[in-house]
């Protein structure tokens, strides 16, 4: 099943307001350079704006956010918990779902739409997951 990312406002302001402000100071201070480079920025924001989503499948979870992919599989994750946080991470929305998974203890961010739901499916491929 696929769940698009939730997405919230202060996240879009925080993205977008941060690349207008660079457009706009560059743009007055004919800094053609500065210029370009906010401008792949803004392209880059709204590819990952886009095309933020999860998919769970048989054994794994896989965060796509625009041209990166993250496959997570599902006997590996030990740990989902509710965190609010603005690392960058493929989420869109400041209220996250903080995965803990593999030997090492690594950690990935989502904001999928639909929490519980994202939560139930993940732990009735592996009930050992601790949720908090």
């Amino acid at each position: 099943m696929t769940y698009p990312s939730r997405k919230d406002i202060w996240t879009a302001i925080l993205w977008f307001g941060i690349i207008a402000i660079a457009l706009i100071w560059t743009f007055i201070n004919n800094d053609m350079l500065l210029l370009s480079i906010s401008v792949i920025a803004l392209i880059i924001a709204v590819w990952f704006w886009l095309t933020v989503r999860y998919h769970v499948e048989e054994r794994h979870l896989t965060a796509y956010y625009g041209p990166f992919k993250k496959s997570i599989d599902i006997h590996d994750i030990e740990k989902i918990r509710l965190v609010r946080s603005l690392k960058f991470s493929p989420a869109l929305a400041l209220t996250r779902l903080e995965i803990t998974y593999g030997y090492d203890h690594q950690v990935i961010r989502v904001s999928p739409s639909d929490n519980s739901l994202f939560v139930k499916q993940l732990m009735s491929i592996n009930p050992d997951i601790d949720f908090e």
